[in-house]
């Protein structure tokens, strides 16, 4: 059979279509480029041997107070004490410092994240101190004013709810209290209005003098 030039053009234009262009194509190393099949299926690393990474072996250090005199005794070195300086100098709040160092003892082995979660307070007093006596204002938390951020304050209502399963007799105490404060607010309410010396018993009924000049 013969082809003709218009079915050599549709061919031409389908295989056209069908050729991937460099706009269709996306950049290497881009998100757009990640094959979301291409990873490891779940459960793969219940198959590879035990005690592979660092943080999969027995710790090095599980007594909380082992584990800052060891970070401390690093801190305190030369090279890393001018690190620490310079970071707090250039506005790293103690914050992130002192995440990077629970963060970066788990991974290399040194203590459990439960003891790296209790080191994290005595961590950052000690780069606090140290940041004040080189003149340094430290920066204690990651946020525009170094404070606390609002969002995460505990409100009055948290504050209750978590007493009332830790501590109620504390909530029971608290609202004996109140109603203590409450019955006494309305004892001396009620003797300051029927006082005699209250300011609605000395408004006396003015009497109308009559005109006596008509």
């Amino acid at each position: 059979m013969r082809m003709t030039n218009q079915d050599q053009m549709l061919d031409d234009d389908l295989a056209l279509m069908n050729q991937p262009t460099e706009e269709m194509q996306p950049q290497a190393g881009s998100v757009e480029a990640i094959d979301p099949l291409d990873r490891m299926p779940p459960g793969h690393s219940l198959t590879q041997p035990k005690g592979k990474w660092a943080w999969d072996q027995p710790s090095r250090f599980t007594d909380p107070e082992e584990a800052i005199d060891f970070v401390i005794d690093k801190l305190e070195e030369p090279a890393v004490e001018k690190d620490m300086l310079k970071l707090m100098l250039s506005g790293i709040s103690i914050e992130e410092m002192v995440e990077t160092i629970a963060i970066g003892g788990f991974s290399t082995g040194h203590y459990t994240p439960d003891v790296a979660e209790l080191i994290k307070a005595p961590i950052g007093m000690y780069l606090a101190g140290l940041a004040v006596e080189n003149d340094i204002p430290p920066k204690l938390f990651n946020s525009a004013t170094g404070m606390p951020r609002e969002s995460e304050n505990v409100t009055d209502e948290q504050a209750i709810n978590i007493m009332k399963g830790r501590n109620p007799e504390r909530v029971e105490a608290l609202q004996k209290g109140l109603e203590e404060e409450e019955m006494l607010a309305m004892q001396q309410q009620d003797v300051a209005e029927n006082s005699f010396l209250a300011p609605e018993l000395d408004q006396q009924p003015t009497q109308e003098i009559p005109n006596v000049v008509a």
